[in-house]
């Protein structure tokens, strides 16, 4: 990611051209100069290993040599005392030969052991990155445009289904790494992908179409039914029962659900209007979830009208001698894709059309991702679906693969596990999931409680929802994707902890000391103030936003930045606690003004990629 703030790599890359010369200046082996930013609580600066590199190709002659004679490991041995040696004394010969003078902003250069550091002039650092944000606001770590357009395909929730918490993390997981693209300088392309059609529409709409049936077979099992006509349904065909009546209606329920399959693509059937019209109902709640998410798609695809394309596509691979009819066997009749006749038997087999001709998800899958490669020249595809589809979309990358799309290289999916809260696991077909109202409406009532409780005087239920969804985006978002949520709301809504509220607190506060204050960059640069330790932290922090968006971005990892937005709250915290800022004389308070001006700018900017909102007030 080439982003347009240049202040340290533009400082990185004078250290290297310095100390690349006094490798010059001492006859040294000339050799890449790798740095490496030195790690708190140490002092501000960089690292380089380059002096045991450059040991050890001083000794390469010698340790071959050495190696012929007693092997590898004793060679080692041997030569590891001199090697140390080596290393500590080109260390201190490159700290010597270094001009400080070709390195404004570095107040040192010191060997220690076997490195080479750098320790910056922490008054001239801190000044220029406090400049380079103001001057930059919004754009602060904005990358440079790339050549390159990116899918983001997220959400894919079905209709005929509740959209439920499980789901929640989906979208704003999706969402968070849309942003990150975004800002990395990409062309993104949003898209959702509704599972409109399949045997559970045809559950759910035998469901409606035989209220009366459904309530005998649930009077039958007993117990309180789950939510959702789906998994009512659902329940009454896997449920266990020795009633020869109840096994009636399964029967009855299991022939239905395939015939109104089959009606559902004929428009002059009985329950295609049935269909077509709890479609639309469930399309306009979803999208009414997506406004109150702050959440946008571009393009908008139905399983529907991809399955008119998914026969075709199973021809296609026939003919391309990707996949095969199977001649005998339980797969008899079927089309398959077998991965072992293609060098990859660990993927198994993967049937796209059956025996009777109807196809399966995975081949509309395949004209779905033909669709995205063909119709809109996807150079990069992400998808983001559950880490239960993992073999899934391995199987469907080597296909695209084997079919001849090149952009299959650059394919992804982008798994996430599984949210639970205290009661243990979530499941739609079991009817144990909790509804994403349900949800934010009991998150958005206690985000109300806590802002009467603190004397938030403007306007509490705005601020409430605010914080309502901010907790909820970042609690879900700070979590590696391959580790499970466990939602605990006292600790999502926590104003002093790793939480959305702590850090939207930290911003009110910040805009508190910056009333009637307006930047000045020149006058800033002209500063000599020098800064104390918890000032220098907080710049040192602002200073790495654009390598945590980098870092967040190629590793497809939004939680990165999650919690560097915990860190810099943590380090304006400390800042606001041990530095005061309206009591202090002029020169010290514009400084102090001006950073904590960096300071909203970054945090405005991280929230930004996670979807948060930061109230002004709190």
């Amino acid at each position: 990611m080439g982003n347009n703030h240049s202040l340290m790599s533009g400082l990185q890359a004078a250290i290297r051209r310095e100390t690349e010369r006094a490798c010059g200046v001492l006859g040294l082996p000339g050799h890449p100069v790798s740095l490496r930013k030195i790690a708190p609580p140490r002092a501000w600066g960089y690292t380089t290993t380059l002096p045991q590199e450059l040991a050890g190709l001083m000794l390469a002659e010698e340790q071959a040599r050495l190696e012929a004679e007693m092997g590898k490991k004793a060679a080692k041995k041997k030569l590891r005392a001199r090697m140390s040696e080596l290393s500590v004394q080109v260390a201190k010969n490159l700290a010597e030969a270094v001009s400080l003078g070709a390195l404004p902003g570095v107040a040192q250069a010191q060997a220690e052991g076997g490195y080479l550091n750098f320790y910056l002039d922490t008054a001239v650092a801190s000044r220029d990155i406090i400049s380079a944000v103001l001057e930059r606001g919004s754009d602060f770590g904005r990358g440079k445009p790339q050549n390159e357009r990116v899918m983001v395909e997220f959400s894919q929730p079905n209709t005929h289904k509740d959209f439920h918490v499980g789901h929640l993390r989906n979208v704003v997981l999706g969402n968070a790494l849309a942003n990150l693209f975004e800002f990395g300088g990409f062309e993104v392309l949003r898209a959702n992908y509704y599972g409109d059609h399949g045997i559970h529409v045809a559950k759910a709409l035998w469901g409606r179409l035989n209220p009366e049936v459904l309530a005998r077979a649930e009077e039958m099992l007993g117990g309180p039914p789950p939510q959702g006509v789906y998994a009512r349904v659902e329940r009454v065909l896997t449920a266990e029962n020795d009633n020869p009546k109840f096994g009636e209606i399964r029967a009855t329920v299991e022939k239905e659900t395939g015939r109104i399959l089959q009606q559902l693509d004929d428009p002059a059937s009985e329950v295609y209007e049935l269909w077509r019209q709890t479609r639309q109902r469930d399309l306009e709640t979803f999208r009414a979830i997506y406004d109150e998410l702050g959440v946008r798609f571009d393009l908008e695809f139905y399983e529907s009208e991809v399955e008119k394309r998914a026969s075709g596509i199973v021809d296609e691979l026939l003919e391309a001698g990707v996949a095969a009819v199977e001649a005998e066997g339980e797969y008899a009749g079927t089309v398959v894709v077998d991965f072992a006749a293609h060098g990859t038997p660990e993927l198994g087999k993967m049937v796209l059309r059956r025996s009777d001709g109807t196809t399966l998800y995975q081949a509309k899958e395949l004209a779905l991702a033909k669709a995205k490669f063909e119709d809109y020249e996807v150079d990069r595809s992400l998808y983001v679906v559950g880490s239960e589809q993992s073999l899934y979309f391995k199987q469907v990358f080597e296909i695209l693969r084997l079919w001849g799309y090149t952009a299959a290289e650059k394919c992804r999916h982008v798994s996430y596990e599984l949210v639970q809260l205290p009661g243990g696991k979530m499941s739609s077909r079991e009817g144990t999931v909790v509804p994403y109202t349900a949800f934010v409406a009991e998150a958005k009532e206690q985000a109300l409680s806590l802002a009467h409780e603190r004397g938030i005087s403007a306007v509490p239920e705005e601020v409430a929802g605010k914080v309502a969804f901010g907790a909820i985006k970042y609690a879900f978002l700070r979590v590696d994707t391959s580790k499970t949520i466990i939602f605990d709301w006292k600790q999502a809504l926590s104003f002093d902890g790793n939480a959305g509220p702590y850090i939207q607190y930290a911003f009110a506060r910040g805009n508190k000391l910056l009333a009637g204050f307006t930047p000045d960059v020149p006058h800033l640069l002209k500063s000599q103030y020098t800064p104390e330790p918890a000032e220098v932290e907080l710049c040192r922090i602002i200073a790495d936003f654009t390598d945590c968006v980098s870092q967040a971005m190629q590793t497809l990892a939004p939680n990165i930045v999650a919690n560097y937005m915990y860190d810099l709250t943590r380090a304006f915290t400390e800042f606001y606690q041990s530095c005061p800022v309206l009591k202090a004389e002029d020169g010290v308070r514009f400084f102090r003004q001006s950073l904590v001006a960096g300071f909203s700018t970054v945090l405005t900017a991280g929230a930004g990629l996670l979807g948060m909102e930061l109230p002004d007030e709190m």
